[in-house]
Order: C-alpha cells, then structure tokens, then sequence
C-alpha cells in the first residue's frame, strides 16, 4: 500500500498552530511565544498537546497594535 506524502499548508491557512509553528509564525524563541499566547488567552490543550489559536492570535494583536 503506497502513503500519500502529507501536503505542506502554509501557516496563514491553519488555524490552530504547534508550538513550533507558532514559534516560526511570530518569530520568537519558546518560552516568549508560550507567555505571549498565554498573555492573549489563544492557548488550547487537548491531553499533553498545546495548540495556539492564529485566528484569536491575530484578533489580540489587533486589539493591542499601538
């Protein structure tokens, strides 16, 4: 049985986003990127895994541009 190769989406068309993804997304280390999604209530945990919310992400940084 062949497997189908998983086909690379960009992250501007995801909407929950890994850790590392959102890492690449905002373009800082990990533990800023964790405070910073904790700071804009965009974390999601499913069980052990942490996903960031781009959408809700992006709504904050809306809200907070000066």
């Amino acid at each position: 049985m062949k497997r189908i190769p998983p086909v690379a989406v960009p992250l501007s068309d995801k909407r929950l986003l890994s850790v590392d993804e959102f890492q690449a997304y905002c373009g800082l280390g990990r533990n800023s990127s964790l405070k910073l999604a904790t700071k804009a209530k965009c974390r999601i945990c499913q069980g052990r895994r942490l996903l960031i919310d781009r959408i809700k992400f992006d709504e904050w940084c809306a809200e907070n541009a000066e």
